[in-house]
């Protein structure tokens, strides 16, 4: 039995931490690198205190951990439809329900693991500071995320056409909505890379409540620090604009020659990314609607739009890779925050606007996937 568990958390336990490397980085960073290590206790002490005092912030907090159980499903119902591992349906299936649950429980949970230590830390700290009714809620809660999924997957294991959630959410809207164009990519995303944009807003919304955290930790607000906090958030969804290309060149490479016109392309893209960014755009607005003016917070959007704009025009390059974004992408963080410090964000929105129709005009006819030799 101990080399049966063995080989199954490699297949999955394993596997799920090499995947989400990144995310487990980014996330190491906002928690642990964000402050000096002189006053690390101290923050996280200070979090976990609000969000044992503070109900709003506990449901907040609950929220996201669920979310992050969700992709621990989503990862062990993807593994088990990968082709290749098609050995689990009789072997696991072969085992007795006692002994199938227990494998189950160590592979959910050893997924699940880095939401147990930090909870059980702060039910460690609430109930020293003798806060034992959100102690016992985190403890519940938990339990619950611990336990739930286990009869999904063993479902699964008998019916193996059974699907996480967004199946049925796909077939719900095909029944009852006509996409217009410009949801196409973002329908794509919801429906068949869920955790991918759902990862993406949550990192970009951990990383705008860090920077009004510290701005009202120093007792400031500054303009010129949100907009460092949005170029941060929209470096976030580089990911998301890649993907961005690959769907259009796997599936709306006919839209090229239809009888519409490059500037309705291009008001298209400019939908997509206004669309991808409202949940930012409320974030901000409720946070900062008192401290500054809406000339201010439409200049901060723009700023965003333009960027998002400009770094999928980019795209458009065949030659320009990953690698190859990247450097684009950080050379011109670094102008625009130069520019942003020197009080000329309406010029860098400008230049941004222009640079990116320029590309867009000029290279959206004549782009090709580009094959490598």
């Amino acid at each position: 039995m101990r080399s049966v568990t063995a080989i199954l958390q490699k297949i999955f336990t394993t596997r799920f931490y090499i995947q989400n490397t990144g995310f487990f980085l980014v996330l190491f960073y906002l928690m642990f690198g964000v402050v000096d290590s002189g006053s690390l206790l101290n923050y996280h002490k200070g979090l976990m205190m609000g969000f044992l005092e503070g109900t709003s912030f506990l449901l907040i907090v609950l929220g996201l951990w669920a979310l992050y159980c969700l992709k621990c499903v989503g990862f062990v119902m993807k593994v088990m439809q990968t082709q290749g591992y098609e050995f689990l349906y009789p072997a696991m299936g072969s085992m007795n329900k006692n002994s199938r649950l227990r494998e189950w429980f160590l592979i959910h949970n050893a997924i699940y693991l880095p939401v147990w230590i930090y909870g059980g830390i702060a039910m460690v700290v609430g109930i020293r500071h003798h806060y034992y009714g959100p102690s016992i809620v985190i403890l519940v809660f938990n339990v619950i995320m611990g336990l739930w999924p286990l009869a999904l997957y063993d479902r699964k294991l008998f019916r193996p056409d059974t699907s996480f959630f967004t199946g049925y959410l796909q077939r719900w809207i095909n029944r009852r909505f006509t996409k217009p164009p410009v949801l196409y990519f973002l329908y794509e995303l919801f429906t068949q890379f869920p955790r991918r944009i759902l990862t993406a807003k949550l990192v970009s919304a951990l990383m705008l409540w860090l920077t009004f955290f510290l701005m009202q930790q120093g007792d400031y607000f500054d303009l010129r620090g949100l907009q460092l906090g949005v170029m941060l958030s929209v470096l976030l969804h580089l990911q998301l604009l890649t993907h961005h290309r690959a769907f259009d060149d796997t599936w709306l490479s006919f839209m090229e020659n239809l009888p519409v016109s490059t500037f309705r392309h291009y008001i298209r893209m400019a939908a997509i990314y206004l669309i991808m960014w409202i949940p930012e755009m409320v974030m901000i607005t409720v946070n900062a609607h008192t401290k500054t003016t809406a000339l201010s917070l439409l200049m901060v959007f723009c700023l965003a739009l333009s960027l998002l704009m400009f770094f999928r025009s980019l795209l458009y390059f065949p030659k320009i890779n990953n690698e190859l974004h990247v450097r684009y992408v950080l050379l011109t963080c670094f102008v625009v925050l130069f520019m942003v410090l020197g009080h000329y964000e309406w010029l860098a929105i400008l230049v941004l606007q222009v640079l990116s129709a320029i590309v867009f005009f000029s290279k959206y006819r004549q782009y090709e996937p580009y094959i490598e030799p």
